[in-house]
C-alpha cells in the first residue's frame, strides 16, 4: 500500500512538472476594459510623387543604328563646315503629334507612426498600466478622405495578405514509470516488476497576421497582429494612387529644327489635350480622418522575465480618431509653365489659333517653355513685327506682341499654378 502511495505521488509530481511549460501563452489573463491613452498614431509623412515627364523629342541617340548612319550622311552633305555639322548633330527634330496625357492620377506614399505611451513613473504601481513587457497585440488603422473633395483612392501596394511564422518551442516528452509489487498470498512469495516508457517530440509553431488591408474609393484600412516578442510599435508604409476629378486643358508642344546657321527654328507648335485635377473648389489643404483601434497587452506581473508564459496578462482595448492634414493643394497642382511677367500682377502670353479660339500659352515642362522664350528673344528676328506662328498670333494683354516687347517687359518662364 505504501508503494502504491508513492506511485500516486510520483504521477502527481510528473503532472505538476509537465504543467509548468513555456509553451503556455500566459499564466493568467483578464479583460480590463477600454483605455484610449495607451497608444498613439500620427501620419509621419505624406508625399505625392513628381509627375513623370515623357520624352517627346527625338535626336541622334534615340534613333536606331541604321537611322543614325543615314542621318549622319545627310548632315555631312548638308553642312560641310565642321562647326555647323557638330551643331546639327547635337540638335533635335520633330516628333509629330504628342498623345494626350492624363495628370489626374497621383501616387501618394504615406508613413504612419504607431507608438506606446510609456510612463515609467508607474513601474512600481501595482494598479498601473505600464510595464516593460507590454506590447501592442493588434491594431486596425483606417484613413478616410471626405467625398466632397472629389478625390478617390484608385490602387495601392497591398493586395496580398502577408503572414509571419514563428517557432514557439521544440517540445520533448520522455516519461519512465517503474512498477514493483510484492506479496505472500497463501504462503507463496510472489514478486513482479514492470517498466513503462513514453517519448514524444513535437514542434509548436504559430502563424500570425503580419499585414493585411483593404481599399475602397474613400477609405484605406490596414490591419496588423502581434505575437510573442512581436510588438506593433513602429512605422507602416502605404503606397496608394489617387484619382482626381479631371478638367480639360490645352498645352503647347514646340517642335524645333536646326537651320543652316546652326540655330534652332520653330517648325510647328502642337496643341495637346491634357486632363488636370479640377481645383476650383479644392481647399488649400486636404484633410483626412485617421482612426486607430487597438488591443493592448499589459503584463501586471511576471515582466521581470523575458518569457511570456509566466505573465499575468491584462488586456485593454482602445481607439483614437482625429482629422489630420494629408497634403497641401500646391503638392498636386499640375506642373505647367507659361511665359509672362509679374510686374504689377501676373500676365502671360496667349495663343490665338482662330478668332474664336484663344488659349493660354502654356507648356508641359519648363524645358519647352524656356526654349520657346529663347526663340522669341532671338536677336536675328525682326524685333518690331508681331509674332506669328503660321497664321496664328501671340497676344499680350489682348494685343499682338513683338519680340522687342517680350524683351522690354522682361518676360520669363512662370508656373501656371
Amino acid at each position: 500500500m505504501r508503494k502504491f502511495s508513492f506511485l500516486i505521488a510520483g504521477l502527481l509530481l510528473l503532472l505538476t512538472i509537465t504543467a509548468c511549460t513555456s509553451v503556455k501563452r500566459f499564466k493568467s489573463v483578464e479583460y480590463k476594459g477600454e483605455d484610449n491613452s495607451l497608444v498613439d498614431v500620427e501620419l509621419f509623412n505624406a508625399r505625392i510623387s513628381d509627375e513623370p515627364v515623357a520624352v517627346r523629342e527625338k535626336n541622334l541617340w534615340t534613333l536606331s543604328a541604321n537611322a543614325q548612319t543615314r542621318l549622319v550622311q545627310i548632315l555631312d552633305e548638308r553642312y560641310p563646315d565642321n562647326e555647323q555639322f557638330m551643331s546639327a548633330m547635337a540638335g533635335s527634330f520633330g516628333t509629330g503629334e504628342t498623345p494626350s496625357q492624363d495628370l489626374t492620377r497621383k501616387d501618394l506614399r504615406m508613413i504612419f507612426t504607431i507608438s506606446k505611451n510609456r510612463d515609467y513613473s508607474l513601474l512600481n504601481d501595482a494598479g498601473g498600466r505600464f510595464s516593460p513587457a507590454d506590447r501592442i497585440e493588434y491594431l486596425k488603422l483606417s484613413l478616410i478622405i471626405p467625398e466632397s473633395y472629389n478625390r478617390r483612392f484608385h490602387e495601392w501596394n497591398r493586395y496580398i495578405t502577408e503572414y509571419g511564422d514563428i517557432d514557439i518551442a521544440d517540445v520533448s516528452f520522455s516519461r519512465n514509470l517503474d512498477l514493483s509489487v510484492d506479496g505472500s498470498p497463501g504462503g507463496v512469495d510472489l514478486g513482479s516488476e514492470a517498466a513503462l516508457a513514453r517519448s514524444e517530440k513535437q514542434v509548436v509553431s504559430k502563424r500570425y497576421l503580419k499585414l493585411n488591408g483593404s481599399i475602397s474609393d474613400y477609405r484605406v484600412v490596414i490591419e496588423e497582429e502581434g505575437t510573442r516578442e512581436v510588438d506593433l510599435t513602429g512605422n507602416i508604409t502605404a503606397d496608394v494612387s489617387l484619382l482626381f476629378d479631371g478638367f480639360p486643358e490645352i498645352v503647347m508642344v514646340p517642335v524645333f529644327t536646326t537651320v543652316e546657321d546652326g540655330s534652332m527654328e520653330l517648325s510647328s507648335l502642337n496643341l495637346v489635350d491634357v486632363e488636370v485635377p479640377a481645383m476650383s473648389e479644392a481647399p488649400d489643404t486636404l484633410y483626412a480622418d485617421l482612426s486607430l483601434n487597438y488591443i493592448y497587452r499589459h503584463v501586471a506581473s511576471g515582466w521581470n522575465t523575458f518569457a511570456e508564459w509566466d505573465d499575468k496578462v491584462e488586456y485593454y482595448q482602445g481607439s483614437i480618431s482625429r482629422r489630420i492634414p494629408l497634403f497641401p493643394k500646391k503638392d498636386y497642382l499640375p506642373r505647367l509653365y507659361c511665359i509672362g511677367t509679374e510686374q504689377g500682377g501676373k500676365d502671360a502670353l496667349k495663343y490665338r489659333k482662330t478668332q474664336e479660339k484663344e488659349y493660354l500659352l502654356q507648356f508641359r515642362d519648363r524645358h519647352d517653355a524656356s526654349r520657346f522664350l529663347e526663340w522669341l528673344q532671338n536677336p536675328s528676328r525682326q524685333q518690331s513685327d508681331p509674332v506669328f506662328i503660321g497664321s496664328s498670333k501671340l497676344l499680350y494683354k489682348g494685343d499682338p506682341i513683338t519680340p522687342l516687347e517680350v524683351i522690354q517687359n522682361q518676360m520669363k518662364v512662370l508656373p501656371v499654378y
